[in-house]
């Protein structure tokens, strides 16, 4: 196996690697901000209640037409932001063998899995970003005809040098 990370990169990466299932990365969102999402979901369901609580079978058709997008509207939007509160968001296993990636977005709809060659890789390489807070940096893995793709926040370059040599390493392989 190979050197152990920094400290603070095994902490806080969202990278792994083991023998038996090789490097990935999973993005994770914290509990705190689950919570306030679903918390937002849920209060979602409350803002069709006064359209319902003062809506008759008296009122014109158009006012009843508003009032059924006034419930059906929040609805949707409190059911989709539960159902991000509950997903999980991208992760990517290398699989040297293959010579492929397997990247899986797990948004609101399901889990979509994209298969990458290792061939299409055409830029990785440490980005700084600056914040309020000071410099992070990480890991941009660059794809051909793609976005590239940003994985991790490092507080440190040297973390994100270690996570992005194992990368180039294992594309490498």
């Amino acid at each position: 196996m190979h050197n152990l990370p920094p400290f603070s990169a095994r902490l806080h990466s969202g990278y792994s690697e083991t023998a038996e299932s090789g490097l990935r990365y999973c993005e994770s969102a914290s509990w705190g901000l689950r919570l306030f999402v679903g918390f937002m979901g849920l209060a979602m369901f409350c803002i069709p209640v006064p359209f319902v609580i003062h809506a008759h079978p008296g009122m014109p058709i158009q006012q009843l037409l508003l009032v059924a997008v006034c419930v059906v509207v929040p609805v949707l939007v409190g059911l989709l932001f539960l159902a991000a509160a509950i997903s999980r968001p991208r992760s990517l296993r290398f699989d040297p063998a293959r010579r492929q990636m397997l990247r899986t977005s797990h948004n609101p709809l399901g889990p979509r899995d994209v298969t990458i060659d290792f061939d299409q890789v055409a830029l990785l390489d440490v980005l700084q970003r600056e914040s309020e807070d000071g410099p992070y940096y990480l890991v941009r893995l660059g794809l051909k005809g793609e976005r590239p793709m940003h994985l991790g926040s490092f507080e440190q370059r040297a973390d994100a040098e270690y996570w992005r040599s194992r990368i180039d390493a294992t594309l490498q392989a």
